[in-house]
């Protein structure tokens, strides 16, 4: 018999605490546009359920930001993480290095500072975007 998987989700004072560290990037699955970029301690698919469903903008970003998230379809590309790195630095990193791809311009210093976890990342992002291009999607 194989032994049998589980998760322990750590709840401390009527508060889930967060398990992971998690960067995450919405897709537009017709055109391959990055919608939004996120990053979340909490597991990808719960903060993309969030993001569609929460009336709270914090929660809620996509829904609050993205227009006519309704009527378009998104993949979400989730990666995880290294521990020795913060989540809101990086996730700042990988905005700014899509968007200086997106005009060609120079990387910043801070943007460069991770390009080891933002690197692959765009990477992936690119090679997924040009899977959408493919006719057999």
């Amino acid at each position: 018999m194989e032994p049998v998987e589980y998760r322990v989700i750590t709840v401390r004072q009527g508060t889930v605490r967060p398990s992971g560290s998690w960067l995450y990037v919405w897709v537009d699955t017709v055109d391959g546009a990055v919608a939004y970029v996120g990053a979340t301690g909490f597991d990808p698919e719960l903060r993309a359920h969030l993001h569609l469903m929460s009336d709270n903008p914090d929660h809620g970003r996509v829904r609050a930001s993205v227009p006519h998230y309704r009527e378009r379809d998104f993949d979400v590309l989730a990666f995880s993480l290294p521990d020795n790195v913060k989540r809101p630095d990086v996730k700042a990193a990988l905005v700014e290095q899509l968007a200086a791809h997106s005009r060609t311009a120079k990387e910043s210093a801070e943007a460069d500072k991770f390009s080891d976890v933002t690197g692959p990342i765009i990477e992936a992002l690119e090679n997924y975007r040009n899977q959408l291009q493919q006719p057999s999607r």
